[in-house]
């Protein structure tokens, strides 16, 4: 594995020993961040980290920070590695715990991107999102979620975030999704 694109372009990240971390592919990185465009001073989080792959890219290009969680232990080491071969320390805030109670963390800048990489078939991507709708002063209006999951498994809405596209790469899918405003939100409710 190695960065794209940006200020770390070719550097080489550490992958993972074991199969439990399943970093997302070079093609499907690189069609994803020409999908989102300019990240200069974003803020990202990279919810479900594994390698770090997705949010290392970011700061790459430009994104201002990120938030870095996973909450196992072999993760944790191979992204503070990656983070170190990288460069961005004073950019990277990283998390051993879950995305859940990783939210209670963010406290510095509000996130413009959300990357969603959980392991392929559990419901972590729906119950972060659930999180993140109920975390309206983290999650601002606009804010984009992009889950990658397998074309095998089934979508889900949550009434707070529409989703805005759907791109798929062999067996994988990424979905877009986008938070709304609160006028929309209400209207949906009446």
């Amino acid at each position: 594995m190695r960065i794209i694109a940006g200020e770390a372009k070719g550097r080489r990240l550490v992958g993972p020993k074991s199969d439990r971390v399943r970093p997302t592919g070079a093609k499907v990185r690189e069609a994803l961040f020409s999908m989102i465009g300019d990240l200069r001073d974003t803020v990202v989080v990279d919810a479900f980290a594994g390698t770090g792959a997705l949010g290392l890219e970011a700061l790459s290009r430009g994104a201002r920070l990120c938030y870095f969680f996973d909450p196992s232990r072999e993760a944790i080491s191979i992204i503070k590695e990656n983070i170190a071969r990288v460069g961005v320390e004073d950019r990277a805030k990283l998390y051993r715990c879950d995305f859940e109670r990783g939210l209670k963390e963010i406290v510095e800048g509000t996130p413009d991107l959300w990357f969603f990489d959980p392991p392929y078939g559990t419901s972590l991507a729906e119950r972060g999102l659930r999180a993140m709708a109920s975390a309206p002063d983290i999650v601002t209006p606009g804010a984009l979620v992009v889950w990658e999951s397998s074309t095998s498994e089934e979508l889900f809405e949550i009434e707070q975030f529409e989703i805005a596209e759907q791109r798929e790469y062999g067996t994988t899918r990424l979905i877009f999704f986008r938070r709304l405003e609160a006028a929309d939100e209400d209207a949906d409710i009446q």
